[in-house]
């Protein structure tokens, strides 16, 4: 009995070191990595250091830069380029990543010289007013409008004289070009390691695959139907299924649905798993234009879609396709008015069309 006695005696001792000394020093140590972490998440929120992706998944950037996504919006409304807010969201990424009083370095742009600028609003509505002014020279060619932003407007000129389409190396010919007038000057440094390699040191000759690394082409999103959309996060639908009326009064009908999309941006990607059974360049029977750009896939024995217009096309004939896989981009190759992507669904290769909108979900 006087063991039993003195090991509970024992037992009710130690507990009471460890609740007195022990637990005081857990409890602390909890607190000290619970309030490091509030801390991290916190700075995370006001630094911008993880980047965030928008409503409909176009602009990977940071929180910085989307602090600023409302004033790029009204401005965007302003100068109607509302489409390519996402794409203005990754020019500043890329211009000061939404910091400074000039995040998108338009200073230039408005009076020659850096500096001109001190409050971020003026800064996005030059920014934006700029961007529109690009676009509406280069024809709608975005590629060409944002190396433009970077180069000057005297770059659409020389894409006009040489072919009509941005290239990278004819972003790298004009750099070299300008380069060899203004060197003397000194205002001009090679910033990347092929522009010093290749003596095109008059602004960025990467720009353009800079800007668009910050666009993001992750798989299309899915709507309430069977299959998804073959464009991501652009659902504006153009011209219906059926029959339209043009402006001269004339009747056709429209044998699919039209998204609108960036010329040579906006990835296309298979509503649907199948196979591709025509990937190629189209024509009408009398030789006139017609789907262009054409790719069109098989999903059973009486049931196809085709992806019309494009400007690329990414598969071949035979090839198995996987629901959301990239197939093509954007384009207005053909019969077409302007960049879009002209989608249909049949029973058949070349007939027999339904309306698409019960698939996906519309």
């Amino acid at each position: 009995m006087i063991r039993q006695a003195i090991e509970v005696k024992m037992k009710t001792a130690l507990w009471a070191m460890l609740l007195k000394y022990l637990l005081p020093i857990i409890l602390f140590i909890g607190l000290l990595f619970g309030s490091a972490f509030m801390v991290l998440m916190m700075a995370d929120q006001l630094f911008g250091g993880k980047n965030s992706t928008l409503e409909e998944g176009t602009a990977n950037v940071s929180q910085n830069v989307l602090k600023h996504k409302s004033t790029v919006e009204k401005y965007a409304k302003e100068y109607k380029v509302s489409e390519y807010v996402s794409v203005l969201l990754a020019m500043m990424m890329q211009e000061s990543g939404g910091k400074g009083d000039d995040p998108m370095q338009a200073s230039e742009s408005l009076c020659g010289t850096v500096g001109c600028i001190s409050d971020p609003e003026e800064s996005i509505e030059q920014g934006v007013k700029y961007f529109s002014e690009m676009l509406k020279q280069a024809k709608g060619d975005l590629k060409t409008t944002i190396q433009s932003y970077n180069f000057g407007g005297g770059f659409i000129g020389y894409v006009e004289q040489n072919g009509g389409h941005y290239s990278k190396e004819l972003a790298i010919s004009f750099s070299q070009k300008q380069y060899e007038k203004l060197a003397h000057t000194g205002l001009y440094s090679c910033i990347r390691s092929e522009s010093l390699a290749t003596n095109a040191c008059y602004g960025d000759v990467g720009y353009v695959d800079a800007v668009l690394q910050y666009y993001d082409y992750t798989l299309p999103a899915s709507g309430k139907g069977d299959w998804s959309f073959p464009i991501k996060g652009l659902k504006s639908i153009t011209s219906g299924f059926g029959w339209r009326t043009w402006s001269d009064g004339s009747k056709e009908n429209h044998k699919g649905i039209d998204f609108g999309c960036i010329n040579h941006v906006t990835p296309i990607h298979a509503a649907s798993e199948g196979e591709v059974v025509y990937s190629g360049f189209h024509k009408n029977k009398n030789g006139a234009s017609g789907y262009g750009n054409l790719v069109i896939l098989k999903h059973g024995d009486n049931l196809y879609s085709g992806y019309a217009h494009l400007s690329e096309v990414n598969v071949r004939k035979g090839e198995s396709i996987k629901s959301g896989q990239n197939i093509g981009v954007c384009g207005n190759t053909g019969n077409s008015t302007g960049p879009h992507l002209h989608f249909e669904i049949k029973e058949s290769k070349w007939s027999n069309h339904l309306n698409p909108t019960t698939l996906l979900g519309l």
